[in-house]
């Protein structure tokens, strides 16, 4: 690739014009980088490794002396990972694959339902390791839930939102759903009814790309996992006494199941949101804090509430609170 259409593909400037005018290698590993490569550098020490290779261009964003260039060519980015991620969705065209950027419950749902996963490449997080996979990959079809690096891939990507047809047909409880999509139902999945449209929409997303799927093993997610302390409540009679625990990586989930919690059947159920520090939850004035382990399981043992609902990343925290309490 010539240097000019790089320059107009990440949108850089040229600080200094070496002896490299065209590249056919990219990386983003100054350590990997060699003779005549277009190296993409995060830090001066990055920076260095890479002229130490004998790169022939250089992208960075950093500040650096101009006398360091010596006979590499060097262009300056805003951002060096968009300028990375640029580059990468140019090599390859929209002729030659799809991305699409799924939201977090999306994407979970998409995995879980998926038969096979050969032709498909879910991006990672980290940039230099979604730029190794699109310029390394064969496959066609790429999906992530990062809307930065998306966008950068494909200019003003939008979130993918076609969904299957269907319904609710039966909100058993915050924790069972009967719905329906296409043609069939499926009955008293343990599921909350929150989460129907997204599991649309990784269906329609299957169908789309022709992905072999199956809904019958789809059950509760990271993005919210019940904890039965006293057996799972009754969905004939939600009794008073009901104590669940209720994990959720997401505010949005918390405060929409809460709204649902605080008026069930006859009677209002009592809720509590434990959040960390200085955390901000929508519509409680008051949440209950925790710092750590210690303070949930407290919270868990002595606090009074039907529904304790916590705010937290921690996947394993589910295996510390049934160890805890014997379930």
């Amino acid at each position: 690739m010539k240097l000019e259409d790089i320059c107009q593909i990440i949108n850089a400037t040229v600080i200094h014009k070496g002896d490299t005018e065209e590249v056919f290698r990219a990386t983003v590993y100054a350590q990997e980088c060699e003779e005549g490569d277009l190296c993409f550098v995060s830090d001066s020490i990055e920076f260095d490794k890479a002229l130490e290779n004998r790169v022939g261009l250089v992208v960075y964003s950093h500040n650096v002396p101009e006398n360091s260039f010596h006979n590499v060519t060097a262009l300056k980015v805003d951002d060096v990972a968009t300028a990375a991620l640029k580059l990468a969705g140019s090599v390859v065209g929209e002729e030659d694959a799809s991305f699409e950027l799924l939201d977090p419950k999306q994407m979970t749902f998409l995995k879980m339902i998926l038969q096979q996963k050969s032709n498909i490449a879910f991006l990672p997080e980290d940039w230099k390791k979604a730029f190794d996979m699109i310029m390394q990959s064969k496959k066609r079809l790429f999906v992530g839930t990062d809307e930065k690096m998306l966008k950068a891939i494909r200019n003003n990507k939008k979130l993918y939102d076609k969904k299957a047809s269907g319904q609710i047909v039966s909100a058993d409880s915050l924790f069972r759903t009967t719905f329906k999509i296409d043609k069939y139902i499926y009955q008293y999945k343990e599921l909350t009814f929150l989460h129907i449209d997204h599991l649309r929409r990784a269906v329609a997303f299957c169908k789309e790309y022709e992905l072999p799927y199956s809904i019958d093993k789809v059950t509760y997610t990271k993005h919210f996992i019940p904890i039965f302390l006293e057996g799972e409540p009754s969905v004939q009679e939600v009794m008073k006494n009901d104590k669940v625990v209720i994990l959720s990586d997401n505010l949005e989930d918390i405060v929409e199941a809460r709204e649902y919690a605080s008026d069930i059947g006859h009677w209002m159920a009592k809720t509590i949101v434990m959040v960390p520090p200085k955390q901000k939850v929508e519509g409680i004035k008051y949440p209950t804090y925790y710092r750590d382990d210690a303070d949930i399981m407290e919270g868990i043992e002595k606090l009074a509430y039907n529904y304790l609902f916590i705010y937290t990343q921690d996947e394993g925290l589910r295996f510390k609170i049934r160890s805890h309490f014997g379930l």
